[in-house]
């Protein structure tokens, strides 16, 4: 029996995975793995590749720990000479992204020109039908627009209808803009779904409604959507002063998180960009937060630690129904639910989605076990 109700918007997911992100040829040599709990998303690809002529190696492999899927990952694999063209990994994962040294292993054998490595958090129904309504064409030509008008700026001002007003200051030239589009290039590694730039806040300060929902690098059965319990956060010098929600459930993982070392801090200015996400989901998901919206990320930011030194073991992201962004004071403002691309070009110094370990999948009971007061 299916997990999730399968209907025509997931087949058309599948389809513009494959055609528009994953960009098929017919000399591509396909391996899928994925975790127990996106068997069935995996099942789909498989699917449509074999009605495509495709004959892919799956293989299962458990999240974050398994000892013996390198060397089964390893025996579904062609000798790099015998690959007539490309070898294409498609890694589905529901709450974790992990075994990054094993892919980095594949990825070194074959070479950064010979394969394609697409990793895929949140496999789900919910994915295939909400996150890939856009190309990655599409979604570059947006974060190019956004990119163009924030990266000069010094000071923002964000708003939205749920009471969300902050000032927050940049600086583009000491901290980096991630990009995430669903483009892939040569040696990196896809990272879907896609909808999204960010970068690290020089500081904030002002009120954070999130109506929104929240997504954690936890595994959470909590209902993740904010709209009937609102999350408001005051937030002074980079820091979240408080944190209130009206939801008992949420108020608990919100403390737990805000408990663990640099939880309170501000590591992540993001701005979502899917406008082919129509709704948030009821899970914790990647898809919430590329749904066209301000989201500030506590705790681990996305710097390189030359930038940015500290390391924390929790990352929460609070997300608004859309926002309006005034850049420098200007006159004009920025909805993020309207955003129309203006065809310039994506500048060369946003860098694409990357990771580079293992992450997510820490658990609320892991989340108490590393709550401790925040260092000086």
């Amino acid at each position: 029996m299916s997990h999730w109700p399968v209907d025509d918007r997931i087949f058309q997911g599948v389809k513009v995975l494959l055609n528009d992100y994953v960009r098929t040829e017919q000399t591509d040599t396909f391996v899928i793995a994925y975790t127990p709990d996106s068997r069935e998303p995996a099942a789909w690809v498989a699917l449509e590749l074999k009605q495509r002529g495709f004959v892919p190696e799956i293989v299962a492999m458990n999240p974050m720990v398994d000892d013996t899927f390198a060397a089964r990952l390893a025996s579904a694999l062609p000798a790099p000479e015998d690959l007539p063209g490309q070898l294409v990994v498609i890694a589905l994962e529901l709450d974790t992204m992990s075994h990054f040294e094993v892919f980095q292993s594949v990825m070194s054998r074959y070479g950064q020109d010979h394969c394609r490595i697409f990793r895929i958090i949140s496999a789900s129904a919910n994915l295939f039908s909400k996150a890939f309504n856009l190309t990655p064409e599409e979604l570059s030509a947006l974060n190019a627009t956004l990119l163009h008008r924030l990266q000069p700026a010094r000071k923002l001002r964000v708003t939205s209808e749920g009471g969300t007003d902050i000032r927050v200051e940049i600086d583009s030239d000491r901290y980096q803009w991630i990009s995430n589009r669903g483009k892939w290039r040569p040696g990196g590694y896809t990272m879907l779904p896609a909808g999204e730039i960010a970068t690290y806040p020089v500081t904030v300060n002002g009120v954070l409604v999130a109506d929104g929902a929240f997504n954690a690098n936890i595994i959470t059965s909590l209902d993740v959507r904010l709209a009937d319990h609102p999350v408001r956060v005051d937030i002074a010098d980079g820091k979240a002063v408080s944190m209130t929600c009206a939801d008992p459930g949420v108020q608990k993982m919100l403390d737990l998180c805000l408990e663990t070392p640099y939880g309170r801090h501000i590591g992540e200015f993001g701005l979502g960009t899917n406008a082919g996400i129509d709704e948030f989901i009821a899970y914790n998901s990647h898809i919430n937060e590329r749904r066209c919206g301000l989201h500030l990320g506590f705790g681990q930011h996305n710097q390189s630690l030359s930038r940015v030194s500290y390391i924390a073991d929790v990352h929460l992201d609070l997300i608004t129904r859309g926002a309006l962004i005034q850049v420098d004071d200007g006159p004009q403002l920025i909805d993020l639910t309207r955003v129309v691309p203006t065809g310039v070009a994506h500048p060369t110094d946003a860098l694409d989605e990357d990771i580079t370990t293992d992450c997510c999948g820490i658990g609320l009971g892991q989340l108490r076990s590393i709550a401790c007061p925040e260092p000086e």
